[in-house]
């Protein structure tokens, strides 16, 4: 028999409907149950695409032993990091904060008051690698739950103490500079590994936030060469690595290895829309070709394996099928002897590595030499990919969690805009419309945001990030359309953040007063594997100030609580990149670019607009009569002589306008 989370909609919590544990989804009937019958609430997080949570589900979720000593003593709660990343934010920082690290699936052990006192990650069902058992953790806490209430009392308190403490910005204020961003350039230009690509040893995560941010200086600031060889060199590396699937299109979410060789195989949307957007602007900074070619083959990625038939892309693609991680996208060395002609084998063999699994050593993962030029070899290597390809058709694919998140399909939206403007797209236009369509029609409800899509059901109220994340694809959107919908859609959204999430403290909590049964109002402000939600929203409103003329207003109210993040970006550049983001974007004085004129008539005008990365502006284009909804650093413009007219203007104060677009280019570059 099904237990209760039959009746959800989360693909994850679907996955553990007919386990025999009791399991509830996180709401005020569990909470009731436990506080009822004084149990202690066990809690496990993960989501659908994640390996060791499918093991874990395995091992233990699906055993009767365990599901009978969980039943009796605790009331089990599941639930989808995915949908509820601010329950996920509170627990994982308590977990991290007793065992010093922290990962899913999650396994955090709580009073009925939803309070921490014991937690770990993944626990095997027996002892095994220095991990003690499943029942033996569950009869330890079940004793301590009977025997040692005060001590559990003692650290409940200790650890919540610690988690308010965390979520408390202590640092003093100290204002930013030049100098600061230089300085937070040259620690990422010190850790990086000029080895094999990217920061740290294994796993290495690609870091796409931090890439971002040194994009934003080598494209103000060409002379910095080295940032320049940084970018490249990092780019090249993943995409030549094994963590980039040469067949399909798309990354893994990580490297097992320091040399970017073996994959944690799952793919998510968010990686690739951030690492698409890298690439893009990447392309447009070096002029490289390949980065270029990088960025269609994670198009046709997200058009062919996660787009959802109403417009909307899907959150990832399992790292598992039939059981086995990364099956689906590695071969046996008989499968390539087979499907390859001997001449082709040989080629493929002397120009890949080819790394055994360590979970399975006969399965191989392939990654081209760095010496490989696709272009001169592009004739036998189209045959055989074409080969692998239609040898991978054969197999199982792996599942894919077909929820929409809207926070991740707000960032995919900006990456199509930006791509439909430097790579003077039609397509990646039509793209980028169609999905901010789909995102309004479906998540915007009345006076509110919703973040989960799935089938038909629209569920759970959006977060900071859901409403931060969409604020900034919107406006990229009408910065290459000029549609006042998209403008306004974003002003709307802008002021219910400000509504919703304000804390009087300074800055902005991570949920709304929407949200059941927290134990505090998370507010995280590092970057995770997306930007911080803090950090997007201020990005977000110093476009809109900057498009409303209110930039000077806007920077009083809020650099404050900015100046009080300064320390922590310096000391830690790679965890607040967002943060840097945001510091050079002020420092540049964001420059307003308005153009006047049809879509046809400002033809040459976009052709110089969209021929460097313009991180420095904001940009609003307009035919007569400019609508009245619009920005404000619209109103009032005239054409010249009826001609299409280029302003470039900073708080209002405008440089003499030009009919030119040669002069315009001048005046981008001065």
């Amino acid at each position: 028999m099904p237990n209760r989370l039959i009746h959800s909609n989360s693909p994850y919590l679907l996955q553990h409907a007919h386990n025999p544990v009791d399991w509830y989804p996180w709401g005020d009937e569990a909470f009731e149950k436990a506080k009822q019958e004084d149990k202690p609430i066990f809690l496990s997080i993960g989501y659908a695409s994640c390996h060791w949570c499918h093991v874990m589900a395995h091992e233990s979720f699906e055993n009767e032993q365990v599901a009978e000593f969980l039943n009796r003593h605790f009331v089990s709660i599941k639930v989808d990091r995915e949908e509820r990343p601010d329950v996920d934010s509170v627990y994982m920082n308590a977990v991290v904060a007793l065992t010093g690290h922290g990962g899913w699936p999650l396994s955090v052990f709580l009073t009925p008051e939803g309070k921490p006192f014991f937690g770990g990650t993944y626990y095997p069902l027996v002892a095994r690698y220095r991990l003690p058992g499943f029942l033996d953790v569950l009869r330890a806490i079940q004793e301590a739950w009977t025997t040692k209430r005060h001590q559990i009392e003692e650290a409940t308190a200790q650890i919540y103490n610690a988690l308010q403490l965390q979520y408390t910005v202590r640092n003093q204020q100290r204002s930013f500079s030049a100098a600061d961003l230089e300085t937070a350039t040259n620690h990422l230009l010190q850790t990086y590994d000029w080895n094999y690509g990217g920061w740290g040893k294994a796993p290495k995560f690609p870091q796409p936030i931090a890439l971002e941010f040194l994009l934003h200086r080598y494209a103000q600031n060409p002379h910095l060469s080295r940032v320049g060889e940084l970018i490249e060199h990092a780019l090249k590396k993943m995409a030549q690595g094994g963590m980039y699937d040469l067949l399909e299109g798309g990354f893994c979410r990580y490297s097992t290895d320091q040399r970017w060789m073996i994959p944690h195989f799952e793919k998510m949307l968010y990686d690739n829309a951030q690492l698409g957007l890298v690439y893009l602007y990447a392309a447009i900074c070096t002029k490289n070709q390949y980065f270029k070619s990088i960025v269609e083959e994670i198009v046709a990625f997200l058009l062919q394996s996660l787009r959802d038939p109403d417009g909307l892309f899907y959150s990832s693609i399992d790292a598992d099928s039939e059981g086995e991680e990364g099956k689906y996208y590695t071969f046996t060395l008989d499968e390539l002897r087979t499907t390859l002609t001997a001449d082709e084998y040989e080629f493929f063999s002397n120009s890949h590595h080819l790394s055994p699994l360590e979970s399975n050593p006969q399965y191989m993962v392939f990654q081209p030499f760095e010496n490989l030029n696709p272009v001169e070899n592009s004739v036998i290597l189209d045959t055989i990919y074409g080969k692998l390809r239609q040898l991978r058709a054969t197999k199982v694919r792996p599942n894919i969690d077909d929820k929409c998140i809207l926070s991740w399909n707000a960032l995919t939206l900006r990456f199509f805009a930006e791509a439909s403007k430097y790579l003077q797209s039609e397509r990646f236009l039509d793209i980028a419309i169609s999905l901010a369509k789909a995102i309004k029609q479906w998540y915007v409800k009345e006076n509110s945001l919703f973040r989960i899509k799935r089938g038909g059901v629209v569920a759970t109220p959006a977060l900071l990030e859901d409403y931060a994340s969409t604020i900034i694809g919107l406006l990229s959107l009408y910065e290459v359309t000029g549609d006042v919908e998209w403008f306004g859609l974003s002003k709307s959204l802008a002021n219910q953040m400000v509504e919703k999430f304000t804390d009087p403290q300074g800055g902005f909590f991570d949920v709304s007063s929407d949200h059941d049964h927290l134990i505090l109002l998370p507010k995280e402000l590092q970057d995770t594997s997306t930007p911080s939600a803090n950090a997007l929203a201020h990005q977000a409103l110093l476009k809109l100030a900057s498009y409303e003329g209110t930039l000077m207003e806007w920077l009083d109210q809020s650099i404050s609580f900015i100046h009080s993040i300064t320390e922590n970006a310096l000391r830690y550049p790679l965890s607040f990149s967002s943060w840097l983001i945001l510091f050079d974007t002020i420092l540049s004085e964001p420059k307003e670019v308005i153009l006047i004129g049809s879509q046809e008539e400002l033809g040459p005008f976009f052709k110089v607009l969209w021929s460097n990365p313009r991180f420095d502006c904001v940009i609003g284009h307009s035919d007569l009569p400019v609508p009245p909804n619009g920005p404000a650093i619209l109103q009032d413009r005239t054409k010249i002589n009826q001609q299409p007219t280029a302003y470039l203007c900073y708080l209002g104060v405008c440089k003499k306008p030009t009919t030119d677009y040669q002069e315009f280019d001048k005046m981008l570059r001065e």
